[in-house]
């Protein structure tokens, strides 16, 4: 958090934004469910704090906040043939995601795991990869909804179980009108010869 809280320090007498609030511990979050075939399947966000800062370009349309949480999720194994366990968040503000999604790597990235959402340009999710480069998942933005970003997302062991952690996050969202509010969630599927079963959670909204 010492680097987050860092960035956020008012600079007096240059048109700096006010210094941010302290970060904001949301309460965790737990969710249990038994699938039609008989797994006992929970998951759990924990650990969650919301850090939000005056935005690095001073702009009053902008947003910026830093997030940490951990997630896990308790299956079953074999016979489970499928699954995929999702940490991430959804952003809220007058734009939204509805032209499809575009895969790609940049050489040279930036930080792993920077997530943006600007109105007029592509939403993205950048990825660290080895070599110095970032794998990136952006769709054009137009007037509109809610945004998912998807930060982390992870299998299910073979003794069927998940462990997902983010450590001070960098999300941002760009040319939002009003406020922009954040929620985090947590998705599991798991898939059998029987059944396919999907749940989720929601953190509580928090304005950053």
């Amino acid at each position: 958090m010492a680097a987050a809280m860092s960035m956020a320090t008012a600079v007096t007498g240059v048109g700096f934004a006010p210094a941010s609030a302290e970060p904001v511990p949301m309460r965790p979050l737990s969710y249990d469910k038994v699938s039609r075939d008989g797994w006992k399947l929970n998951i759990r966000v924990e650990n969650e704090v919301v850090n939000s800062i005056p935005n690095l370009a001073n702009a009053q349309n902008s947003r910026e906040g830093f997030v940490t949480a951990t997630a896990t999720a308790v299956g079953g194994a074999n016979p489970i043939t499928d699954s995929i366990f999702i940490l991430g968040y959804q952003l809220g503000c007058q734009s939204d995601v509805s032209a499809g999604l575009q895969y790609g790597v940049t050489g040279g990235g930036g930080p792993s795991g920077a997530v943006g959402i600007g109105g007029g340009s592509p939403v993205s999710a950048s990825l660290g990869l080895d070599g110095g480069a970032a794998g990136f998942v952006q769709t054009v933005l137009q007037p509109g909804v809610i945004v998912d970003l998807p930060l982390s997302n992870m299998t299910l062991s073979p003794n069927g179980q998940a462990m997902i952690d983010i450590d001070n996050i960098h999300i941002k969202a760009d040319a939002c009108g009003g406020d922009v509010t954040i929620r985090s969630y947590a998705y599991l599927r798991i898939s059998t010869d029987a059944a396919h079963t999907q749940f989720a959670i929601y953190g509580d909204p928090i304005k950053i």
